[in-house]
């Protein structure tokens, strides 16, 4: 049998089994691994976190203090928890003429906490000797909290004149102080505060 009987034979054979070999070397081709894959990289969110408690104190961890009187650069100044008089006096720098015979350098501030400090002469009148308390500390001449005004009552320490002004609204609406004790129905005067002013205020 000849070639030409062959294919007259089986050419519908051969022409479909070429046919399917095509198809099939195109669709490998179309599904080779080879093809180019995109590759996404994995991006974190912004975090959303507030900040923990311990993160929240320090950022708050100052504290604020105002100085008059007889400084160079009187206002408001910022200083750690810790500070005390000494350090916020030293910001300011004392005058020639500042009298520290009535401020205790050595106590801690607090926030809105005031220091006066008054020049020489104008704490005249109270006796250095009465002045030096137990222990070699040093007390500020009292003010009568009943009588006092606005000017007077912020020469105590850890008191601003939104402060000061509370105590003139309490006599006023309440009558005068009966004791000591009494200026803790103020708002914003706790037990601490209270503490660190009953050496320096009186009724009588």
């Amino acid at each position: 049998m000849d070639i030409r009987t062959i294919w007259e034979k089986y050419k519908i054979w051969i022409v479909g089994g070429g046919a399917l070999l095509l198809f099939a070397a195109a669709a490998y081709a179309l599904l080779s691994p080879a093809q180019n894959v995109e590759v996404m990289a994995y991006e974190p969110e912004p975090s959303t976190e507030e900040p923990s408690p311990e993160e929240m104190m320090v950022e708050e961890a100052t504290i604020f203090v105002e100085v008059k009187g007889a400084v160079k650069y009187p206002g408001v100044f910022e200083l750690p928890p810790d500070a005390r008089v000494k350090n916020v006096l030293e910001m300011a720098q004392l005058k020639t003429e500042a009298d520290l015979l009535t401020v205790n350098q050595s106590m801690k501030l607090t926030d809105e906490m005031v220091i006066y400090v008054p020049v020489e002469g104008e704490a005249e009148g109270v006796d250095p000797a009465a002045v030096q308390g137990p222990g070699g500390e040093e007390e500020a001449a009292k003010v009568n909290i009943n009588t006092a005004t606005v000017e007077e009552l912020v020469t105590l320490n850890g008191i601003g004149e939104k402060k000061a002004q509370l105590f003139i609204d309490y006599r006023e609406e309440q009558g005068l102080f009966m004791k000591l004790e009494d200026i803790k129905n103020i708002p914003g005067i706790g037990d601490k505060t209270f503490e660190s002013l009953e050496p320096y205020i009186t009724i009588d």
